[in-house]
C-alpha cells in the first residue's frame, strides 16, 4: 500500500487509537511505513496503554515557564546553544519566543523573534517582537528624531 492511503488513514481516524502494526495489516505494508508516515506528518509515534491527554502548545508552554517580577517571563526548560529557550512538543522543536510571538498576536512570526524588553530571554508574548515590528518601530523613532 502507498505511503498516501496510510497518511489518509492516520488523519481520518484517531492516530492515538491506531497501532502501526494495525494500520500495516489492514494496508498490506510494513510497521515501518506507517510509523515513517506519523514521523512525516509529524504525528506523536503510537505507544501502547494509557496515553496522557495531549496538551496543546500553549499549554506546554505556559507549563515550562514562569512569571518573575517585573511582568515578565522566564524559561524553566531546555536551552539552545546560545542559551534561547527551546520548546520541543510532538517532535517540532521551535524556539519559546516564536511560540509566544503567536500567542500575543494570533500570526506566525517574520524573521527573527526577539523580546522587546531588557529582561534576558524573556518569553512573556506581548514582550515579543518580530522584524516587521522592529522595522515599524525604528521607522517611528527615525520620524520622531526627524
Amino acid at each position: 500500500m502507498s505511503w498516501e492511503a496510510v497518511a489518509r488513514a492516520l488523519q481520518t481516524g484517531d492516530p492515538r487509537e491506531l497501532s502501526d502494526l494495525a494500520l500495516a495489516a489492514v494496508h498490506g505494508c510494513s510497521p515501518a511505513l506507517v510509523a515513517r508516515v506519523r514521523a512525516d506528518l509529524r504525528m506523536p509515534a503510537y505507544r501502547r496503554g494509557k496515553r496522557p491527554t495531549l496538551l496543546t502548545m500553549e499549554q506546554v508552554f505556559m507549563d515550562r515557564s514562569r512569571p518573575v517580577a517585573g511582568g515578565h517571563r522566564e524559561w524553566t526548560r531546555q536551552l539552545g546553544a546560545s542559551g534561547t529557550p527551546v520548546l520541543s512538543w510532538n517532535g517540532l522543536h521551535v524556539t519559546a519566543g516564536r511560540v509566544a510571538f503567536k500567542m500575543a498576536t494570533g500570526r506566525d512570526p517574520v524573521g527573527q523573534v526577539r523580546p522587546s524588553c531588557t529582561f534576558p530571554h524573556c518569553v512573556e508574548p506581548p514582550h515579543q517582537a518580530d522584524r516587521l515590528m522592529r522595522e515599524a518601530a525604528r521607522a517611528t523613532l527615525a520620524e520622531v528624531a526627524a
